[in-house]
């Protein structure tokens, strides 16, 4: 089989089968298992290049780029196909409808542009590593990552899998007894502080004020932190060993 870039198509193009047509998509080559061998398989459709040869043209995403490659059929085989394919039931849409949530590598680039900014975010780099951080944004197939030590660049073709939340929860029961818990702690913490220095009335209620304060801070902190890494996680591989880990 070879690749080549997507370029003007020669010969008349000629339909798999009746029930499939002039375009096989990638819920039919699920289904009917035509390129299996075919990872990240966008469509095909066949064309007669003369009486003996036909040419099938197949385009698959590679990140976010389209590319085709090419096979050759005699006719024989081509009949062969169609005799197989004919064979099995046709594509329903119940179940094409369950192919289509697999194949997000079709939708990368609506995927990750509809990702908020301000979204904490774990990538998995192509080396193995996972870089965590805010979204800043996501322009030229480039997303800009805040880590906890600098501005990360990373390039769509560099990464095999981003993990983000599509909605964070909200628990606003929860907000008052974390913070009220939080406040108590830093009233806690600061008396202790009280009663090894033992200060004298007005810096010791000063310092359970302080103590308090920073409780209520840190309960702010922790509310927003526990909303996020309670909400639904969702995992979107780029790469087809990452789907296929995903989909196990």
């Amino acid at each position: 089989m070879i690749v080549l870039p997507l370029m003007g198509q020669k010969g008349e193009i000629i339909p798999l089968t009746r029930h499939i047509g002039f375009t096989l998509d990638a819920e039919e080559n699920l289904y009917y298992e035509v390129f299996p061998d075919i990872p990240n398989f966008k469509s095909a459709q066949f064309f007669e290049i003369n009486n003996n040869r036909i040419e099938a043209r197949i385009s698959f995403i590679d990140y976010t780029q389209i590319k085709v490659s090419r096979k050759a059929y005699n006719v024989k085989q081509l009949i062969r196909l169609q005799n197989l394919l004919n064979q099995k039931p046709m594509l329903t849409d119940e179940i094409r409808h369950s192919y289509r949530k697999n194949l997000t590598y079709l939708r990368t680039k609506e995927i990750l542009d509809n990702i908020p900014t301000g979204q904490y975010v774990s990538v998995k780099h192509q080396n193995g590593k996972w870089i965590n951080g805010t979204l800043l944004s996501y322009r030229n197939d480039k997303l800009l990552l805040q880590t906890p030590f600098a501005v990360r660049q990373i390039p769509i073709t560099n990464m095999d899998r981003i993990n983000y939340r599509e909605e964070i929860i909200n628990r606003p029961e929860w907000k008052l007894r974390m913070y009220g818990v939080a406040a108590f702690l830093g009233f806690v913490v600061m008396e202790s502080w009280n009663r090894q220095t033992n200060p004298s009335f007005g810096p010791k209620w000063h310092n359970r004020f302080v103590g308090a304060i920073f409780g209520l801070i840190a309960g702010a902190e922790v509310y927003d932190t526990s909303m996020i890494l309670l909400s639904k996680k969702t995992q979107f591989g780029l790469t087809p060993a990452e789907l296929d880990k995903l989909n196990r």
